[in-house]
């Protein structure tokens, strides 16, 4: 007889024994933070239940005939297990309380979505769905499996599947159903109550999903062998002070402001407090460190816990991740302070500890779970684990109790969801022992409940005088503003100069502009220009913008021109000696600020600020209304409306009036909206992408550009792998890529990753199952693909000459993405220089 096998080289009943364990252990480790009305052992016990029972719809013929080498047919095996997950979690906690009898359904959605997104609660258990797995299910239970009996002895409870046969072999999917649409109308009238982020619905929100979140974690761990999570080390907070102290010196008066603001923080470390915290400070300052401080200090508290828990470093852009990665991992290089510094986002690729065989799976693994000491990562990758409907980003929220999270930049939050993460991140902290510390140059309406780390904010701004606004607030039509920006360079030789537009267009229109005025006239030979947008790919884009630091440092008397959007707000390291921006909401002109004259080692630098209007339009819109909600930049008007100028000085004023107006303007509504469908386990109207990036998002489509020759490899790659389906060809080609130097350079330089390391992941492929190393092998592909792709919106499309791999694999052609950006070589002394080897 043919063994029970939950993978092909799995017993099923190790599979589920080892899955629990672990699941319920992730658990019990979290117990002195947990603070939820539901018992953190009973937390634990629900894990324990879906770990033991998530699989045992594989113990059906069906599934058994696949795994042995069958064609499949009818092998879907949760939705069945969520329904003995249901009758065994029913029996356990049926006679608890109110929220803790609840737990039953937490386990079955749980089990029910253990392969696919959350959904909306009766969609998952619709009736039609679950009556056709009990009847494919019902006399094809291999008999094997009422023997199964599993004991968590930290939990004292052992389940004896037997006990529940009878039960499961009766049970209807009309009686599922009605249970779980009952559940449903209770969750929803719950939330449509006043304030139902303060009843026991956020309790039972938190304990869906660290079941939900163990129970993916362990899931996959047990599969491809991972070790247990490491329980972090704490950060030594007097070892980032001392990095602080050894930092070059700014102007006497800004090195005065930062001798203060250290001061006023280390005496807030040693007051007692249970509030989330604040740091307000000027751009420029050294807010990373100082917030990498505190929260190292906030993290010693846990010392004396049973499970030390990491610090999260978030930030909103990959523009700036890199850069707080490096200073972290300047200030504790692992192989002296035994600190772990992970960098996770889109991008990010998994490194093998050098002291370890090198394993992709498990590299991967370690970097998705955030098995690290230090996590710097984004706000999407944060706030997704607790507000989305993927467990792949749901997988890691049982990281966050007792964790310290570092929020960078916290203006960038879109508005329409402030609320309902403001609201979520309160409970996190008041539920799951969660210490906050938010960071900013604003101060956004939503952090009125923040201690702040300082003693009058206000003063920091009014002492300097690094830049001024000047505001051009009369409307003026692109095309005249390009035809008058010649003279104002001329004026301006030898100086770095920003402008800022909002459009890809604007941007690359003004630049064309310049590429041309550098061309035709002998007085512009010596500016270096530079092109930064969304249009250009991830790796390029970072090129640039180091490139352009170090022809900073460099070549102090070099005249410099940066024509860029948005990309280079809120923490890109760029000091220049004056700015231009196009109209936008106030916190992002202030953003530009951050940008001119960091550390005011020169005189005031001036940002100017123009209305643009698209004079190519016919409708003539100012180009800020294409991508700004009015009610930010109307805000931002009316309050900077009778003034020609703003010192640095009264910026903290004008943006506690601009607050003023956004507080009367916005609705709370959308955001509510959002914390009610989370209560309601209304997963379907968690739409992340939506959510956090905005509807205009949706409406854009990947478009991978072969603007190098790696990219035009990577393109082949991908050809074969899905387009020809030759996994091995892809493998090979691969290899070769990995293994040349000058191919694999520029993906070594983006990805941080050494291409004897991913050679070696590569080998690791070699013998895992062949559905595995498919899987395994795009994980891999995934972000030297990402470094090459652009967001482009669907009615651009029509414009561009792309090609198709697949129905959703798009590319543009080198000359495609040439045009699209308008690259030319105006910055090589060699005009047979080709566009890879510029620096535009």
């Amino acid at each position: 007889m043919r063994e029970l096998k939950s993978h092909p080289d799995i017993l099923l009943v190790d599979h589920l024994q080892d899955v629990a364990q672990r699941a319920s252990k992730l658990i019990i480790e979290l117990r002195p933070y947990l603070q939820l009305c539901i018992r953190p052992e009973d937390i634990a016990r629900a894990a324990f239940i879906a770990g033991c029972t998530h699989d045992f719809g594989k113990a059906k013929r069906q599934f058994q005939d696949y795994i042995h080498g069958g064609k499949g047919k009818d092998k879907d095996h949760a939705a069945i297990s969520s329904v003995f997950t249901f009758i065994v979690a029913s029996q356990v906690f049926g006679q608890k309380p109110r929220p803790t009898r609840l737990l039953p359904f937490a386990c079955a959605y749980a089990v029910n979505r253990h392969h696919g997104l959350l959904c909306n609660l009766e969609e998952a258990f619709e009736e039609a769905s679950i009556e056709h797995q009990i009847k494919v299910a019902r006399g094809n239970i291999d008999e094997r499996i009422w023997d199964f009996v599993m004991r968590c002895e930290p939990l004292d409870l052992t389940l004896r599947f037997a006990d529940y046969r009878k039960q499961f072999e009766g049970i209807t999917a009309q009686q599922i159903t009605e249970c779980f649409q009952k559940f449903g109308q209770l969750l929803r009238q719950k939330a449509d109550e006043a304030n139902p982020s303060e009843s026991w619905l956020v309790d039972l929100y938190f304990a869906l999903l660290l079941v939900v979140s163990t129970l993916t974690e362990a899931d996959v761990a047990c599969v491809i062998q991972a070790p247990e999570p490491k329980q972090a080390v704490s950060l030594d907070p007097e070892r980032i002070c001392q990095y602080a102290s050894e930092q070059p010196q700014a102007s006497i008066s800004f090195q005065e402001l930062r001798k203060r603001a250290w001061e006023e923080i280390q005496r807030a470390v040693k007051e007692p407090d249970t509030s989330a915290f604040r740091l307000t400070l000027p751009t420029g300052l050294g807010k990373t460190l100082m917030g990498l401080y505190f929260s190292a200090a906030v993290q010693r508290k846990h010392e004396d816990v049973q499970r030390s828990q990491p610090v999260i470093y978030a930030l909103p852009y990959l523009s700036i991740i890199e850069q707080a990665t490096d200073v972290a991992r300047r200030v504790f290089p692992r192989d002296e302070t035994g600190v772990s510094v992970i960098q996770h986002h889109g991008l990010s690729f998994p490194e093998s500890k050098s002291d370890e065989e090198a394993n992709f799976e498990k590299a991967r693994f370690a970097l998705e779970d955030w098995d690290a000491d230090l996590v710097v990562t984004t706000f999407d990758q944060l706030f997704y684990s607790f507000l989305a409907n993927d467990r792949g980003f749901i997988r890691r929220f049982f990281r966050l109790p007792g964790a310290v999270l570092l929020l960078d930049e916290v203006q960038t939050i879109p508005a329409r969801l402030i609320p309902a993460v403001d609201t979520l991140l309160q409970r996190m902290r008041e539920k799951l022992g969660v210490e906050i510390v938010y960071m900013t140059a604003t101060h956004p309406p939503f952090l009125k409940a923040a201690k702040s780390l300082v003693q009058n904010a206000e003063s920091y701004f009014q002492q300097l005088e690094r830049t001024r606004l000047r505001l051009q607030l009369e409307p003026i039509k692109f095309s005249d503003y390009a035809s008058q920006l010649g003279d104002w360079l001329r004026e301006r030789k030898g100086k770095k100069l920003l402008i800022v537009a909002n459009t890809i267009r604007s941007a690359r229109d003004l630049f064309v502009h310049l590429a041309k005025l550098k061309e035709d006239e002998a007085e512009f030979q010596n500016l270096k220009l530079f092109h930064l947008s969304g249009s250009v790919v991830p790796i390029e884009r970072l090129r640039r913008i180091k490139e352009i630091r170090k022809l900073i440092r460099s070549e102090p008397e070099a005249w410099i021109g940066v024509v860029s959007t948005q990309c280079v707000e809120a923490g890109v390291d760029l000091d220049m000696d004056e700015a231009v921006r196009d109209f936008a909401p106030w916190d992002s002109l202030l953003q530009i600020c951050g940008r001119a004259n960091r550390f005011g080692k020169r005189q005031c630098a001036d940002v100017w600020v123009y209305r643009w209007i698209d004079d190519a339009d016919e409708n003539q819109r100012e180009f800020h209304s294409y991508i700004y909600d009015s009610i930010f930049t109307d805000a931002a008007l009316k309050v900077l409306k009778n003034r020609a100028e703003v010192t640095e000085g009264e910026y903290l004023t004008v943006q506690q009036e601009y607050v003023r107006e956004l507080e009367e303007r916005l609705s709370p509504e959308a955001s509510k909206e959002i914390l009610r469908a989370a209560l309601a386990w209304r997963f379907d109207d968690l739409d992340f992408k939506k959510l956090f990036r905005g509807q205009e998002e949706a409406w854009k489509v990947p478009l991978f550009c072969v603007a190098d020759q790696t990219a035009d490899y990577l393109k082949n790659v991908a050809s074969e792998l899905w387009s020809s389906k030759n996994l091995d060809a892809a493998l090979d080609l691969l290899d070769r890529l990995c293994a040349s130097e000058k191919l694999f350079g520029p993906l070594e330089g983006f990805l941080q990753v050494k291409s004897e390391s991913v050679c070696q992941q590569l080998k690791s492929l070699e013998n895992l199952p062949a559905r595995r190393k498919r899987f395994a092998f795009i994980k891999l592909l995934q972000p030297m693909l990402q470094a090459y792709t652009i967001s482009v919106p669907v009615r651009q499309l029509e414009d561009l000459s792309y090609g198709r791999i697949t129905e959703w694999f798009l590319y543009l052609s080198q000359s495609g993405y040439r045009k699209l950006n308008a690259i030319c070589d105006i910055n090589s002394d060699d005009e047979d220089q080709r566009v890879s080897d510029q620096i535009v």
